[in-house]
């Protein structure tokens, strides 16, 4: 306080007879019966003199006794309205240790046990769920801090200024009781679970759900130069469905590892105990992850649930969905999973050293103050949905589908797709051998043509088509041993015939990856254009994308209508239209099933589907009811 006074002194000195200041006063001055003479800061940036006394309103002195400068109660107040707004204009950590102390809350895990009204505290008699409690968490790579290098010294021994970083005193404190230190982060690195137990695990998030291709958006070749001049790239954050913010963990010097969401799991698993649902944007394969790793038994006693959010949901294949998308999970109610999201586009702003400040901030004077009226919303928009039970039971008994029917229509979907997730070994083996038959094929041609009669091929050209011959038929004898093959196939025989067929439905299912891979591409880019924050430039640059995406979309679509054509029967023709108005990612599983059974099946017709939907929409507002 006494800087603010001296700078407003100073501003006073300076303004003369035009300011509002008196000039100095004498020290006779300071006391005349009773009366003191103080320094007064307005929010209007004078210092005054004032005859002080009890009777003075609105002052509130800075010292109980004989004050000599006193601030209006007008400048505390703007001071805490700035506060709600900014947090890091008022740090009072010293304090607030003392009251939780006090209060019998400085334990480690105090606050992550008690953090929620509405998770963590059990009432008597209260039904239990099928999830204690809906947690979710997510990378952010828009926090990042460049690591400082120091550069060396001079010929005098003197370090260059500038060029070494000077630690932060509060850094062992920087982030509360919200922040994991690198330590415990770094115990779920796959070199140091190797050293400690043995075990082998991938630092990649893994996928056995066959999603893996549409999340690895950035590849390590592709980045490492980018982390290697961050010191932290980003935070790893864990939320409850309520919005407030469990845990945090910096990401250092690398990309969305997963070491990350093993060690906010397995904190959350100790401090939270059974029965969590824990949704990530690939909680898919980060599932298998965890049951890989050491983590794996513990998950497994405590029947810890991974979960997809609604929005990332719609970029995972349909099997994923059936199995991890928030509609289909029963116990989940009316929960998207998608607040990290959320919190993310307040926070990308801030800067490390006041986002534990804004957390603490957000949590106590926004998520707690909004808890009731988001329990409410919650409590409404489950009653809108369940007024339309009445429709939805007739919509049943006019399509003559009963609940059990809708029921085992999901498993029925489930069965059908695990035999689109992957070639059997036995077809691809049939496929590489036909494959090169056809090439033995060509290359005889080639060479029957250099080394016929009236050839005019130099040496270089009939050497070259020997020895592609001779490697051709290399690789085919080397097959036909490793698959016992004891007579060569012809066009003429049904080997030949149905191995061909077999290569030109996995041609199509390539031409329907491909597609979907840009269709995707395309959504993304879309969903920039207007995010806010975004400068002019960028949007053009993203406009540019488009345009580009547009035509190779395009290209794409004609291969998939050529595949489609070479089948026996030939698929439907897909148009343009039909393909930007794909509402869902999964439709193109459908797409991948070659002969087109898929599209005769009860589960697949589209007005089933929305039958599907609704009827579990409606069971999960049953649950948030609950």
């Amino acid at each position: 306080m006494k800087e603010m006074v001296d700078a407003y002194m100073a501003f006073s000195a300076a303004q003369g007879e035009h300011g509002m200041a008196r000039g100095p006063v004498s020290p006779s001055d300071d006391m005349v019966e009773n009366e003191f003479r103080v320094m007064v800061v307005d929010v209007f940036g004078a210092v005054f003199c004032f005859k002080w006394n009890s009777s003075n309103g609105g002052l509130i002195p800075c010292s109980p006794w004989k004050p000599k400068q006193a601030v209006s109660i007008r400048v505390l107040e703007m001071f805490r309205l700035a506060r709600l707004r900014y947090p890091a204009l008022g740090i009072l950590d010293n304090a607030e240790k003392r009251v939780k102390t006090a209060l019998g809350r400085n334990a480690p895990d105090w606050r992550l046990k008690n953090g929620c009204p509405a998770c963590t505290y059990k009432l008597k008699g209260e039904d239990k769920l099928i999830f204690a409690m809906l947690l979710l968490m997510d990378g952010n790579d828009s926090l990042k801090r460049i690591l400082r290098k120091d550069k060396g010294f001079d010929e005098d021994g003197v370090a260059h200024r500038g060029d070494s970083e000077h630690a932060d005193p509060r850094t062992a404190d920087a982030g509360g009781d919200y922040l994991m230190f690198r330590e415990r982060v770094d115990r779920w690195t796959k070199e140091q679970l190797a050293e400690e137990v043995g075990i082998p695990i991938s630092d990649e998030l893994e996928n056995s759900s066959g999603c893996e291709e549409r999340w690895k958006n950035l590849t390590e070749e592709l980045t490492a130069k980018m982390w290697g001049i961050f010191d932290e790239t980003g935070i790893f954050v864990a939320l409850c469905r309520h919005g407030f913010v469990l845990l945090v963990a910096n990401m250092v010097q690398s990309r969305e590892l997963a070491k990350y969401p093993l060690a906010i799991v397995n904190a959350l698993l100790d401090t939270c105990g059974a029965d969590l649902g824990i949704g990530y944007d690939i909680g898919c394969g980060h599932s298998t992850t965890i049951w890989h790793s050491p983590l794996g038994p513990k998950a497994a006693q405590l029947n810890l649930k991974m979960l997809v959010g609604a929005f990332h949901g719609h970029a995972h294949n349909r099997k994923c969905q059936l199995d991890y998308l928030a509609t289909y999970v029963l116990g989940l109610g009316l929960e998207d999973l998608e607040g990290a999201e959320r919190l993310f586009s307040r926070s990308n702003g801030l800067s490390r050293s006041t986002i534990q400040t804004y957390f603490a901030h957000l949590d106590t004077f926004e998520t707690y103050a909004n808890l009731s009226t988001f329990l409410v919303n919650n409590y409404k928009q489950a009653i809108e949905i369940l007024d339309t039970e009445e429709s939805l039971k007739y919509a049943m008994e006019q399509a003559g589908v009963t609940e059990d029917m809708l029921k085992s229509r999901i498993q029925e979907e489930k069965a059908y797709l695990n035999t689109l997730l992957k070639e059997p070994q036995e077809e691809t083996d049939q496929m590489e051998y036909y494959q090169l038959l056809v090439n033995l094929a060509d290359r005889k041609e080639k060479f029957d043509e250099a080394f016929g009669e009236g050839s005019t091929a130099n040496g270089n050209t009939r050497r070259h088509a020997r020895e592609n011959y001779n490697k051709v038929v290399e690789a085919i004898q080397a097959t036909e041993r490793r698959l016992s093959i004891e007579v060569r196939w012809t066009s003429e025989d049904k080997e030949w015939t149905d191995a061909a067929e077999l290569v030109v439905n996995c041609r199509y299912r390539r031409a329907v990856d491909s597609l979907e891979a840009l269709v995707v591409k395309r959504l993304l880019e879309l969903t920039k254009v207007n995010q806010s924050g975004l400068g002019y430039k960028v949007r053009k640059h993203i406009a540019k994308a488009l345009q580009v995406r547009s035509k190779a979309i395009r290209s794409a679509l004609q291969r998939y209508n050529s595949a489609a054509l070479a089948l026996d029967p030939p698929r439907q023709h897909l148009s343009w239209e039909e393909v930007i108005d794909y509402a869902f990612l999964a439709d193109f599983d459908i797409l991948r099933d070659p002969t087109g059974n898929a599209t005769i099946r009860a589960w697949a017709d589209p007005a089933a589907r929305q039958l599907l939907d609704s009827y579990h929409k409606l069971k999960r507002a049953k649950e948030e009811i609950q």
